[in-house]
């Protein structure tokens, strides 16, 4: 149930600051899909595809390194990017 909350915190903290960054925010309409958000630019029209990630860091190997999330092929084919929710707020594209 904690991993649930987090993720969906971490969806409202996206869309959050996805609309200060003047994007319009849609929401996704299932569970298990493979886009969260998907936002629109509201000068441009540009539209992209999110997946929205907490950010995790490492433990042992290299304490303190975010650790990467890789899209899933059916992500890829979809053009999704990630974007990461850090702990202090802030988000984060994957290069």
């Amino acid at each position: 149930m904690y991993k649930i909350r987090l993720g969906l915190q971490s969806e409202f903290t996206a869309a959050a600051w996805l609309s200060k960054n003047n994007y319009t925010v849609y929401w996704k309409t299932q569970d298990n899909d493979p886009i969260d958000l998907v936002a629109v630019h509201r000068v441009t029209g540009k539209a992209i595809k999110i997946d929205v990630k907490t950010a995790s860091y490492r433990k042992t190997w290299k304490p303190g390194t975010m650790i990467s999330r890789k899209e899933s092929k059916y992500q890829k084919q979809l053009g999704v990017k990630i974007l990461y929710v850090l702990k202090d707020g802030e988000c984060k594209w994957k290069k």
